[in-house]
């Protein structure tokens, strides 16, 4: 089911669509209703921030290794990218949880409305906080790494 999908995007922030996965084919217990048009535009949504993840991530990747940065500048550039980029998570975040109170407010979620609240109190500050993760874990790659680039012997 989309929702299903929609709350592990969630839980696990940034995760790989379902339909995605390679599986041997079988037929499904039960056949899964088709998604609404609101969950079809929250998992196109999800897919596309995951592709946006994975780009910020190669445009950090690109600076943090860049051996002719010193550590100074590594840090500022890496800011500049999470802080170009903090608007656009925010945003999600905000979308996500939008959807998922939406959802929970749902006659037919009623059995999973808990489940779905929980999700909705969670993961969008869970994807507020992936700039102010993404700084940490900069610097403390920083931290690890040579303050100035390697010189030549």
């Amino acid at each position: 089911m989309s929702l299903r999908l929609i709350l592990a995007v969630s839980t696990a922030l940034i995760t790989t669509p379902v339909l995605a996965q390679t599986a041997p084919p079988a037929p499904p217990a039960a056949a899964a209703p088709a998604p609404s048009p609101e969950e079809a535009a929250m998992e196109a949504k999800g897919q596309a921030f995951q592709a946006s993840m994975e780009g910020i991530g190669e445009e950090l990747e690109a600076v943090m290794s860049d051996t002719t940065k010193d550590n100074a500048t590594k840090a500022t550039e890496t800011n500049a990218i999470i802080d170009r980029h903090a608007p656009e998570i925010n945003a999600f975040a905000a979308d996500l949880e939008t959807f998922l109170r939406a959802m929970a407010d749902k006659p037919e979620n009623a059995a999973r409305r808990d489940e779905i609240v929980n999700a909705a109190n969670a993961a969008p500050a869970a994807i507020r906080s992936i700039p102010e993760q993404m700084r940490a874990g900069i610097a403390q790659a920083l931290t690890a790494a040579p303050a100035a680039p390697a010189a030549a012997q």
